[in-house]
C-alpha cells in the first residue's frame, strides 16, 4: 500500500479501509458506533501508511481538546522527569497530550488551579503532591467538577480518586534496617514540618522506633524543603553537635546529598561514621560515592496509571490505588562505628 505521495487524512484512511469517515472518526476519538472488527481494520490500515491524526481535526469532531493538565510544584527536577516521562508516554499512547504546569508559591494557589485549567481547555487534570493535600484546591475542584486524580493525597473525604504508595511503610522498614544494624542515635531530615510526605515518613521512622522501645530524639528531628541547601543546613545543625546521630535518614535524596558534603566538610566518613538513607530513588542516589540507601517511590507507574483512569475510567470518584513503595539497600550504611 504506497501513500508517499498522497495526503494522510481522514477522507484517505476512510478511502484505503474501504468505510466511511464517519467510521473513522469513531475509531480516532473512541466512540461507540463500529464494530470491533471495523475498529482493527481501521487501526491496521492507520499503523499500515503511518497515520498521525490531527489532535485539532479529533478536537473539532468532539467536544474534548485531547490535553491532559499536570500541576505541580515539587522543586526536585528528577520527580519532575518522573512525573513528565510517565504520563507523557501513557497520554501519548492513548492519543493525548499532556500539558505541564508548574504552580506558584502563595495564597491564590486556587485561582491559579482555577485559571489554567480553563485557559488550557484540559480534558482532565493530574494533581500531584503537595497540591493534591491541599484541602482548598481538591474542594474546589471537585466543585468544579473536573475530571482529576489525585497522586500521593492523603485526604480520602473527597469524591475524587487517588493514587498513592506506602511511603509510611518503606520509612519503617529502612529505619528497622537501621536499628537492626546497632544504630539508636537516629536523625531525620524532613521536607516541610506540615507536607504530608514528611509527616508520613516521620510517622514511618517514629512507628519503627516504638516497635523498639526507642523513641526519635526531638532534638534529632529537623525540617528543610527537600532542595539540597536546606539538607546542607539540616546536616550542619545535627552534625554540629556535641553529641551527633550515627545515622540520618532524609525524607528527599536531594537532601541527603546535601547531608553527603556537610559529612565531608566534617571529615566523616560514609558509613564509617555516619549512616545515611534517602527516598524517591533518584539519580543522585546511585550518583553519589558511596551510593546511597533510598525507597524507590514509582512516580512513573503511578502518573501513568493516572492518565489511564483520566482517559478510560467511567467511575473514577470512589477508587485508591495504592502503590508499595521498595527499600533500595546500597553501601551509605552500615553498623555504628564503636
Amino acid at each position: 500500500m504506497d501513500s508517499k505521495n498522497k495526503k494522510l487524512n481522514i477522507n484517505e484512511i476512510a478511502r484505503l479501509a474501504g468505510v466511511s469517515k464517519k467510521s473513522v472518526s469513531r475509531v480516532l476519538n473512541r466512540q461507540k458506533g463500529v464494530s470491533e472488527a471495523t475498529r482493527e481494520h481501521v487501526k491496521r490500515i492507520m499503523d499500515e501508511v503511518g497515520y498521525q491524526p490531527s489532535r485539532q481535526a479529533r478536537a473539532l469532531a468532539s467536544d474534548q481538546s485531547f490535553l491532559l493538565g499536570l500541576a505541580y510544584n515539587n522543586p526536585n527536577p528528577s520527580y519532575v522527569l518522573d512525573l513528565l516521562n510517565g504520563s507523557q508516554l501513557a497520554a501519548n499512547r492513548l492519543g493525548y497530550e499532556v500539558v505541564m504546569h508548574r504552580m506558584s508559591s502563595g495564597d491564590r494557589s486556587v485561582e491559579e488551579i482555577i485559571s489554567f485549567m480553563r485557559r488550557s481547555g484540559c480534558d482532565g487534570l493530574i494533581l500531584t503532591p503537595p497540591l493534591s493535600e491541599s484541602a482548598s484546591i481538591v474542594a474546589k475542584l471537585c466543585d468544579e467538577e473536573w475530571p482529576v486524580v489525585r497522586i500521593a493525597g492523603d485526604n480520602a473525604d473527597f469524591p475524587m480518586p487517588q493514587i498513592r504508595y506506602n511511603d509510611r511503610t518503606a520509612a519503617l522498614k529502612i529505619t528497622t534496617q537501621l536499628v537492626a544494624n546497632g544504630h539508636s542515635a537516629i536523625a531525620f531530615i524532613g521536607g516541610p514540618k506540615s507536607a504530608g510526605p514528611t509527616l508520613r515518613r516521620l510517622a514511618g521512622v517514629r512507628d519503627a522506633m516504638a516497635l523498639h522501645d526507642s523513641t526519635l530524639d526531638d532534638v534529632l528531628t529537623v525540617y528543610g524543603d527537600f532542595t539540597f541547601e536546606s539538607g546542607k543546613q539540616c546536616a550542619e545543625l545535627l552534625l554540629s553537635k556535641e553529641t551527633r546521630p550515627t545515622a540520618i535518614i532524609c525524607a528527599n535524596d536531594e537532601m541527603a546529598a546535601g547531608v553527603f558534603q556537610v559529612a565531608a566538610a566534617h571529615g566523616l566518613a560514609i558509613p564509617r561514621d555516619l549512616s545515611v538513607t534517602g527516598f524517591d530513588n533518584s539519580p543522585v542516589a546511585s550518583h553519589l560515592w558511596p551510593p546511597l540507601t533510598s525507597v524507590r517511590q514509582p512516580v512513573q507507574e503511578m502518573t501513568a496509571l493516572a492518565v489511564d483512569l483520566l482517559v478510560n475510567a467511567n467511575d473514577r470518584a470512589e477508587m485508591i490505588e495504592q502503590f508499595e513503595a521498595q527499600v533500595v539497600l546500597r553501601e551509605s550504611t552500615s553498623t555504628p562505628r564503636n
